[in-house]
């Protein structure tokens, strides 16, 4: 009598669990769209002013250019850096750069889960084993790599 009880209070525990985990899921996916969604907002209104003043930009360059002014060749530097710019900010606006950037991510999490271990004082250090901290453990603190040639330099 007294398991069987144990046992359905353990079940109801458990189902409360799953539907508190789900919840608190739920709200992180939330938040991180949110939080893309403002990225991605942020991109295209970037986009709107940079390619307004690029446009402005082009049109004097080619405005001069036609009225037979001379244009400086230094200006073709704003004109290609621009073009890269600009091909990259609608890329992110508008392209499929974030799934990239997510695909990539997944990579890095999968292959790559050594650039991830904390400082060994993190409470969660623990957590990572022997195969995820091998990567980190052939580097050696910024410090002791430049500048070494110093007398004040880590050994």
């Amino acid at each position: 009598q007294e398991s069987q009880a144990h046992t359905e209070a353990m079940g109801i525990l458990s189902s409360i669990e799953c539907k508190v985990e789900d919840k608190v899921t739920r709200k992180m996916m939330l938040m991180r769209e949110v939080e893309m969604s403002i990225n991605i907002a942020r991109a295209r209104d970037s986009l709107m002013w940079f390619g307004s003043l690029y446009s402005a930009f082009l049109g004097g360059v080619a405005i001069a250019k036609v009225a037979g002014r001379p244009v400086p060749g230094i200006a073709a530097v704003p004109v290609v850096i621009g073009g890269f710019f600009l091909t990259n900010m609608a890329d992110t606006a508008y392209g499929n750069k974030m799934t990239r950037v997510v695909k990539e991510a997944e990579h890095i999490m999968e292959h790559e889960r050594g650039r991830f271990i904390p400082p060994k004082q993190a409470p969660f250090w623990k957590l990572y084993g022997p195969e995820d901290t091998a990567l980190a453990s052939d580097a050696g603190a910024v410090g002791t790599y430049w500048p070494s040639f110093l007398p004040v330099a880590r050994q």
